[in-house]
């Protein structure tokens, strides 16, 4: 009997505490982080950017003028072969958006021919509301570095609708610069 107990105590006790520690600590949350890149660190950011502008033209004369549209809904639509994913965003009061993809999207070859910007909805109070028909525009990688890709759309000009605003645009379109002589 005293045999059976010392086989027990020696051979079948529990681990020590430092063989418990060490097991914690390899199967911790930041232990597999760090390691293996999973977790809640982000190992890349890739945004898209740009602006929403409305033309217009009030009297003809003075010349084109960009307004931003603020509010409207955008989104990037991507294909990714097994299917097609879309962010949305909307534009802040200066017309410009910021759209940051998630992580699935970040190693996607060819993002530039894979995805595009989609305008969704334009505010009610938009004048170029009614000349919208929901446009989509590519994009072009316009920085990178350190894990940290922006593309963008740059600016996205809409017109409104009305004649006269597009006679002032083409009026404007031919209207060469004045250069100054010296």
């Amino acid at each position: 009997m005293a045999i059976m107990l010392f086989i027990f105590f020696v051979f079948l006790r529990p681990p020590t505490t430092t063989a418990r520690n060490q097991l914690v600590e390899l199967s911790s949350d930041d232990f597999l982080i760090s390691e293996a890149g999973y977790g809640d660190e982000k190992l890349s950011t890739v945004v898209v950017g740009g602006s929403l502008l409305c033309d217009t033209c009030l009297d003809g004369i003075s010349g084109l003028e960009s307004n931003p549209i603020a509010g409207a809904s955008m989104a990037v639509s991507c294909d990714t072969r097994k299917k097609r994913s879309m962010i949305k965003g909307r534009t802040d009061e200066y017309g410009d958006f910021l759209i940051d993809l998630p992580s699935h999207l970040h190693a996607l070859e060819n993002m530039e021919k894979r995805c595009i910007m989609r305008i969704l909805d334009l505010p009610k109070t938009s004048s170029c509301l009614k000349s919208f028909n929901g446009q989509h525009f590519g994009l072009k990688l316009s920085y990178i570095n350190n894990g940290f890709r922006k593309y963008t759309t740059h600016h996205i000009h809409l017109t409104p609708k009305y004649s006269h605003t597009k006679a002032c645009i083409q009026k404007q379109s031919n209207v060469k610069p004045m250069v100054d002589s010296f």
